[in-house]
């Protein structure tokens, strides 16, 4: 099957060699062409200026999964997606201007359905009068590449994620170190019972933070090991220190707890959970709502293992696909400059240290409307060193 014509050649920048030039196989230097173009790993492409395709390489074939005989004969919107139809009109218009595009990347369609990431370059193939009679495609598959470029490109915000934190805590240490002295002073102190009672609940949180801090430098090697711990204990501490945002939001509470077992956990990281999870509830719904709390035992999907799951469920908007796609990469925030984007992704990373497993799903229109967080952790925990 010839796939260029001699005006191709002339367009591409071949010149004829003599026949001595050329390895014995080949009587010409189109034929030579024809069979660089047919070992090409690339897609190599004619069409004519109704873009029906008149040649299809080897490199198309497994690219696009159409066979030649499948491809030729047929309009090139076979390859694109039915969104498209304006590229492919710009495109057909430009080459009949005789114009060239070269390596902008674009989104086309396989055989069986499935999208393909390509970069494309776009020539017009001039007759030997040097009108233009068609067009030549050459795609490469960049799906692989890019998928690579995502993976670094997350590898980095990790890293500046696992700086960033560092640099926080060590900065707040300090005031810290004040803060828990001051407090320390203030137990001697003769207090009512109700100043007794905050003091209390202000010792619970700079324990907290004292927990975070440390754990963000990278010096955290917790010294118990996981212990039992109540489930619903662990929710009602997080539902405390979120009391008054419940009252001054409007929202209120279902808390459904059936019966289950003590986990093993480091009870501390796991209240840190669930106050970010239920903190980003309220967020959704500044104006009232409804904010359900379920705890149940569970299964693992994939493992099989016997666990609790927790449900967190707000009638909020909903966050769209865009937005659970991204939700729990480090540094990506919806709620702008005053948050840092970096709670959901620690959440995550607490959850998979202890085995377990954290799932979103959300709906932004009605009936059903809000975001559902799913967290499961398993009854009997492998300890696992590090995030």
């Amino acid at each position: 099957m010839s796939l260029i014509s001699s005006s191709a050649v002339r367009h591409l920048g071949y010149t004829r060699s003599p026949a001595h030039d050329l390895p014995p196989v080949y009587e010409n230097t189109n034929q030579l062409l024809a069979a660089i173009v047919e070992s090409s790993e690339d897609a190599i492409i004619g069409e004519d200026l109704n873009g029906i395709i008149t040649s299809w390489n080897r490199g198309a074939e497994y690219i696009f999964g159409f066979t030649t005989e499948e491809a030729i004969g047929r309009p090139v919107s076979l390859l694109h997606l039915p969104e498209d139809e304006t590229e492919m009109q710009s495109i057909l218009d430009m080459v009949r201007r005789g114009e060239r595009a070269s390596h902008f990347e674009t989104v086309r369609r396989r055989k069986d359905g499935s999208k393909v990431l390509v970069s494309l370059s776009v020539s017009p193939i001039l007759d030997d009068e040097g009108i233009v009679i068609g067009a030549s495609k050459i795609a490469r598959d960049i799906t692989s590449r890019r998928r690579a470029e995502e993976v670094l490109h997350k590898a980095e915000k990790l890293a500046v994620a696992s700086r960033l934190a560092a640099s926080v805590a060590h900065e707040i240490n300090n005031p810290l170190a004040a803060l828990t002295n001051l407090h320390f002073l203030l137990k001697g102190e003769d207090l009512p019972e109700q100043a007794r009672h905050y003091l209390e609940m202000a010792d619970h949180e700079l324990s907290r933070i004292t927990h975070i801090t440390t754990q963000a430098l990278g010096f955290y090697r917790e010294n118990k090991a996981a212990a039992p711990t109540s489930m619903r204990e662990v929710l009602e501490s997080a539902l405390t220190i979120h009391k008054q945002r419940f009252e001054t939001n409007g929202v209120r509470l279902i808390a459904q707890y059936q019966p289950v077992p003590e986990i093993s956990c480091h009870t501390g990281e796991i209240r840190q959970v669930f106050v970010n999870l239920i903190g980003n509830a309220l967020d959704a719904m500044p104006s009232g709502g409804d904010l359900l709390l379920r705890v149940h035992p569970g299964v693992h999907w994939k493992t099989q293992a016997r666990g609790i799951r927790a449900i967190v469920a707000d009638t909020g908007p909903g966050l769209t696909e865009e937005v659970r796609q991204k939700l729990f990469e480090p540094f990506y925030t919806t709620k702008g400059v005053t948050r840092t984007g970096l709670g959901l992704w620690m959440c995550e990373q607490i959850i998979n240290r202890h085995r377990g497993y954290l799932a979103v799903r959300s709906r932004t229109s009605k009936p059903g409307r809000g975001t559902v967080f799913s967290l499961f952790l398993p009854l009997e925990r492998a300890e696992r060193t590090g995030f």
